[in-house]
C-alpha cells in the first residue's frame, strides 16, 4: 500500500489514533493524529511523550483501567469503554481499544490506540435500562437520574411515585404484601418558626438519615414526601412486622433528641400512618396512599409522636 494514502487515511480519520512507544517506561504517547487532538481538546505537543492517563484526570477508580493494565502488561489486545476528560474538564465516554505492534523477534514495540466518543451511545443506553430496570438496579444509576432530594440526599418524591406503581405490579405478580408508612414530622413549623429554616434544614437530614439506615430488604426505600413528610415502602412486612417497624422508626427519630421546646417531650417527634395490603390486579396503587395518609391523620388526631395502622381506623 502506498504510504502517503496509508499516512492521509491516518491524519482524516474521524477517530482518534494513537501511538504509545512501549519499549520506553510509562508506554509514553509518540503520535496523535487530528481527531485525537479535537476530541481531548489537547495539542499533540502538549500530550506526547508522556502517558495518557490525564485523560482520566482524578477519576481513577474504573475497573476497565485494570483491563488496559494487564493487556499491556501482557502485550494483548483489548476493548474498553473509559470516562474520560477533556482538556476543558468536560467528561465523554471514550471507547478505546488497543493493539500491541511486534518487530520481527516478536516482542511488542508499540501499541496503536483507537479512541471513538460513544457519550451519545452510552447515554442512550443507560436512558433503555433505566426504563426496564428493577429497583435495586436503578438504585446503582440513581446519580445518571434525577431522583433524590436536593436537601436530604434521599429519595424524592417523582422517585417514590415511579416506584410505587412498579413495586405495586410486582407484588401483584407475587403475591406479596406491601407496607406503605406515611411520616410527619411532629409541629415542624413552629421548630422552624423557633430555630429558623437553617436549623429546620439540619434537623430534616438528621431524621432522614434515620428514617433511611433501617432497611432490611434491598428493594425497600425512604424518601421525602414534600416538605417535613416522609414515606417509606417495604414488602413482605406481616401486620405484626410492620407495626414493631414502625414502632422503631418512633423511637429512632425520638433518640435523635433534637431540642424543641414547643414539643411536649422537650424534642423533635414524628407522627406514622401505615398500610399493609396484598395487592389485586385491580386495586390502584393510589389506594395504598390514602390508607396510609388516613391513618396517619388518625395518629396526628391522637396526639402525635406514635403511629396508627390504617386497619385499626
Amino acid at each position: 500500500m502506498n504510504i502517503e494514502i496509508l499516512k492521509q487515511a491516518v491524519m482524516d480519520s474521524r477517530d482518534g489514533i494513537t501511538i504509545s512507544d512501549n519499549s520506553l517506561d510509562d508506554n509514553p504517547l509518540i503520535f496523535v493524529n487530528p481527531a485525537f487532538e479535537r476530541m481531548t481538546g489537547y495539542s499533540a505537543e502538549e500530550i506526547t511523550n508522556i502517558n495518557c492517563r490525564y485523560l482520566q484526570g482524578n477519576d481513577r477508580e474504573q475497573p476497565e483501567l485494570d483491563i488496559v493494565h494487564n493487556a499491556i502488561s501482557q502485550g494483548e489486545y483489548c476493548l474498553v469503554t473509559l470516562r474520560n476528560y477533556r482538556k476543558d474538564g468536560a467528561m465523554f465516554w471514550n471507547e478505546l481499544s488497543i493493539s500491541p505492534i511486534h518487530d520481527e523477534t516478536g516482542a511488542v514495540t508499540n501499541f496503536i490506540g483507537i479512541q471513538k466518543d460513544v457519550t451519545s451511545r452510552v447515554l442512550i443506553q443507560q436512558q433503555l435500562r433505566d426504563e426496564h430496570q428493577s429497583l435495586e438496579q436503578m438504585k446503582m444509576h440513581f446519580e445518571q437520574l434525577s431522583i433524590k432530594d436536593g436537601l436530604t440526599g434521599i429519595y424524592n418524591r417523582r422517585f417514590f411515585d415511579t416506584q410505587l406503581e412498579i413495586q405495586c405490579k410486582i407484588a401483584c405478580r407475587n403475591g406479596d404484601s406491601l407496607t406503605l408508612a406515611m411520616i410527619d414530622v411532629d409541629h415542624f413549623k413552629s421548630f422552624n418558626d423557633l430555630y429558623g429554616h437553617p436549623a429546620g434544614d439540619k434537623a430534616l437530614i438528621r431524621i432522614a438519615d434515620s428514617l433511611s439506615h433501617t432497611f432490611q430488604r434491598g428493594s425497600d426505600f425512604a424518601a421525602r414526601y414534600g416538605g417535613e413528610e416522609f414515606v417509606i415502602l417495604s414488602n413482605g412486612m406481616t401486620h405484626d412486622q410492620a407495626k414493631l417497624y414502625v414502632e422503631s422508626l418512633c423511637q429512632r427519630v425520638r433518640d435523635l433528641k433534637i431540642p424543641h421546646c414547643a414539643s411536649t417531650s422537650g424534642y423533635l417527634t414524628i407522627s406514622i400512618g401505615f398500610s399493609v395490603q396484598t395487592f389485586g390486579p385491580l386495586q390502584p396503587s393510589s389506594a395504598l396512599v390514602a390508607q396510609a395518609d388516613k391513618a396517619l391523620y388518625r395518629a396526628k388526631q391522637r396526639g402525635r409522636d406514635q403511629f396508627f395502622q390504617f386497619l385499626d381506623v
